[in-house]
């Protein structure tokens, strides 16, 4: 799956649409508004990747599930925003550790993974 291409103008017109707007915004009303080609989760993908590449270069928005993504000037908010992504990382950190194990458990981690008894001598003396 390719990259959506995240340009300057992309970037500049979703910082103009979040700033002018009144409430927050989900990426598909982002999409239309930004007149971004392609399906719709094309679209959401490349609104994805505008606002990771905002907030990389140090822009401040916010988002929730529900209520989709919104500019903050509230260091209180921003911080609070960054630690819950925080711990929303280590949850799946965790997740992915306990599921790996579980697999492991029940044998289906271990396919093809050498077995203790493969270096016994033969009983037969073959």
């Amino acid at each position: 799956m390719n990259e959506p291409n995240v340009t300057t103008d992309a970037c500049a017109a979703c910082l103009r649409i979040l700033k002018a707007a009144a409430e927050p915004m989900v990426a598909a009303e982002l999409a239309v508004r930004m007149q971004l080609a392609g399906s719709r989760e094309t679209q959401r993908r490349h609104v994805r990747a505008i606002v990771k590449h905002l907030r990389d270069s140090g822009s401040r928005i916010v988002a929730t599930l529900a209520g989709g993504y919104w500019l903050t000037e509230d260091d209180g908010l921003w911080k609070e925003y960054l630690e819950g992504r925080q711990i929303d990382a280590k949850k799946i950190f965790a997740e992915t550790h306990r599921r790996k194990m579980l697999m492991d458990q029940k044998g289906q981690g271990v396919l093809f993974r050498p077995m203790a008894w493969a270096n016994v001598e033969p009983a037969y003396g073959g």
